[in-house]
């Protein structure tokens, strides 16, 4: 089996420990809640632009967006 090339649990975990919701991180990035929910849910491809914006708001690496982690 493929690992995704995003990983949109990891983006869910973030706003877990950060106490923001998905609506508040889509907000934060000045992109729709619906754009943002398709991205973490593996419907629409994300651009490494896009994954980079998402992991400045946590203060962490894009790296850790990619593939698999011991969260799945």
């Amino acid at each position: 089996m493929t690992e995704p090339a995003f990983n949109g649990r990891r983006v869910r975990s973030w706003c877990v420990d950060a106490g923001i919701t998905l609506e508040e991180l889509a907000e934060r990035i000045h992109k729709p809640f619906g754009t943002l929910k398709s991205w973490v849910y593996n419907q629409r491809a994300i651009s490494f632009e896009q994954a980079c914006e998402i992991a400045d708001v946590f203060g962490k690496p894009v790296d850790e967006l990619r593939g698999k982690t011991s969260l799945d």
